[in-house]
C-alpha cells in the first residue's frame, strides 16, 4: 500500500509539473510575460542566458540553499519537482517552437495567453501543492523568510514575487497587468485545488446498529469511523453515534449504505472544507524520513 501510495503521488507530481511547464512555455514565454518566481526571473534574462539553463541553475542553487537553511526533510521533498520543471522546458525547447500556438492567435493573443497561462500554471501547481510537494525555486527563499524571519508565507510569496512583477512592469506596463492578471487566475485554481479539492463530507449517524455499519463502511468505503456514545434528550436511551468523513465521490454511495443498513438511522451530513489525514493527504506515508 505504501509503494502504491507513493507511485501515485509521484505521477500526480509528474503530471502537475509538465501542465505547469507546458503552459509557461507556449503560452507565457513567448510573449515575454513575467509571472514571479524563477520562470520570471528567466523571462527577464531571456536574452542573455537560455530560459532552461538560467533555471537549472537557480533551482540548483536554491536547492542548495534549502539543504543548509531547511535540512534534509524539506530537501528530499523539493528535488525532484524542482529539477524536473526546466527539463521539460530543456527538452520542449529542442524539440517545438515557443510560438507553436501563439502563433495562430490573431486577435488578443496577450488576453488568451494570460488566461490559458494563468490556467495551465494553475491547475498544474495545485496538483503539485495538492500532492504535497513543491516546485522549489523561490518557495525556498520563502520559506526561509517564514523560518527565520517570522514572516507570514503569504506576505513572503507577495514580497518575493512582487519585486520580480514590478520590474517587469517598469520595463512593459501593458505586459505586467496582463501577468497580474494571470497570477490571479493562477491563485484561484490553486486554492480550488489545492485545498478545496481536500474538501469532503463528514456525517454523524445516530444509529442502533453501529456494528454493522462500521463494517461496511470500512469494505465498501474503505473508510474509518469514529464511534460515540450519545443519549436521547427525549428518550434518555443510549445510541451509538458514528462520525465518518468521505470525499465527494463518496458520499452518494455512503448514504445508500445508511439507507440499506439502518433505514431509521438519523443522519446529517456536514460539508468539510479540508480533510487531512489518512485517505485524504498523503504526506505522512510519502514523504517520512524514517531514522
Amino acid at each position: 500500500m505504501f509503494y502504491n501510495a507513493k507511485r501515485r503521488e509521484i505521477l500526480e507530481i509528474t503530471a502537475g509539473v509538465i501542465l505547469l511547464s507546458v503552459g509557461f512555455y507556449f503560452f507565457l514565454l513567448p510573449l515575454n510575460m513575467v509571472i514571479g518566481g524563477v520562470m520570471g526571473v528567466a523571462v527577464l534574462l531571456r536574452n542573455a542566458i537560455p530560459v532552461s539553463l538560467f533555471m537549472y541553475i537557480a533551482n540548483i542553487a536554491l536547492l542548495v540553499i534549502g539543504l543548509i537553511f531547511l535540512g534534509k526533510v524539506f530537501f528530499l521533498k523539493t528535488i525532484y519537482a524542482t529539477l524536473l520543471s526546466p527539463t521539460i522546458i530543456w527538452i520542449l525547447e529542442l524539440t517545438i517552437d515557443k510560438n507553436f500556438f501563439m502563433k495562430y492567435l490573431t486577435e488578443s493573443p496577450l488576453l488568451i495567453g494570460a488566461l490559458f497561462g494563468g490556467m495551465f500554471l494553475g491547475i498544474g501547481l495545485g496538483v503539485v501543492l495538492r500532492s504535497n510537494a513543491t516546485t522549489g525555486g523561490i518557495d525556498i527563499i520563502q520559506n526561509i523568510m517564514n523560518k527565520f524571519l517570522h514572516i507570514p508565507f503569504s506576505l513572503a510569496m507577495y514580497i518575493t514575487d512582487g519585486i520580480i512583477i514590478l520590474i517587469a512592469m517598469i520595463i512593459d506596463f501593458q505586459l505586467g497587468l496582463y501577468a497580474v492578471g494571470s497570477m490571479i487566475i493562477s491563485g484561484l485554481i490553486i486554492d480550488r485545488l489545492a485545498i478545496e479539492g481536500k474538501a469532503g463530507f463528514t456525517a454523524f449517524v445516530i444509529t442502533d446498529f453501529s456494528e454493522q455499519l462500521q463494517k461496511v463502511i470500512y469494505e465498501k468505503l474503505e473508510r474509518g469511523v469514529t464511534k460515540v456514545k450519545v443519549i436521547g434528550g427525549f428518550s434518555k436511551l443510549d445510541k451509538d453515534m458514528i462520525i465518518c468523513t468521505v470525499d465527494r465521490m463518496q458520499i452518494y454511495q455512503f448514504k445508500r449504505i445508511i439507507k440499506d443498513t439502518d433505514p431509521n438511522a438519523f443522519t446529517f451530513v456536514t460539508r468539510t472544507k479540508e480533510a487531512l489525514g489518512q485517505g485524504f493527504s498523503r504526506e505522512a506515508a510519502i514523504w517520512e524520513i524514517k531514522n
